[in-house]
């Protein structure tokens, strides 16, 4: 079975959650469904950004509404990522989530700016992820990639404009299965031209 490791989270909410499905070996796989995996993501995932202490303890109870928002997340970002029109629903949702937990900002008596929402700890926190793919989204598909490597197909925010994998791991591995394809490409024409000649 598959472990996953949860270091890579922290490039915004929205990317840690619709990141939690990947392809392995070719096919999307949902990394939250094996057994106790969902609650060691929200363990790291609290901290991604640094929620607030209800929030934070909100995030495994509030597993089903996460995993709900997960697809309309999705949705929007690859998207984006590909610059195609973005899905009405998906929007829509988005939106909802986030209107149900308003924000505003508060001067403290020592003169700096606190953030404040209305809402349960669930409605904020489903908030926070509404409102990262929001951010994501409106900074448009030159801010975000989804990485061509084999076993990856994950979301990223590139950090140059000629950044085409998501780490330099997935970079490896591209390259070496481009090798690897390319080598046994060139191998096969050549066995196919040995045979033409031999039969000649």
């Amino acid at each position: 079975m598959l472990r996953v490791t949860w270091e890579w989270l922290g490039s915004g909410a929205a990317l840690d959650l619709a990141n939690t499905v990947a392809v392995v070996d070719g096919v999307e796989r949902d990394l939250l469904e094996p057994d106790g995996e969902y609650q060691r993501w929200a363990v790291a995932a609290a901290t991604s950004p640094p929620l607030e202490a209800d929030a934070a303890a909100a995030i495994v109870e509030a597993r089903p509404r996460i995993l709900a928002l997960r697809e309309p997340i999705r949705e929007v970002l690859f998207a984006v990522a590909a610059g195609d029109s973005l899905p009405g629903a998906a929007v829509a949702e988005l939106n909802r989530v986030s209107r149900r937990s308003p924000m505003w900002a508060e001067l403290s008596p020592e003169g700096r700016t606190r953030e404040r929402a209305a809402g349960g700890a669930v409605d904020r926190l489903l908030a926070t992820y509404a409102r990262s793919a929001i951010a994501v989204a409106n900074d448009g598909a030159a801010r975000l990639r989804v990485c061509p490597a084999p076993s990856c197909g994950m979301l990223f925010r590139p950090g140059r404009s000629d950044q085409r994998w998501c780490s330099l791991e997935c970079g490896t591995r591209a390259r070496v299965a481009q090798h690897y394809r390319l080598r046994g490409s060139g191998g096969s024409a050549a066995r196919s031209k040995l045979s033409e000649r031999s039969s000649e």
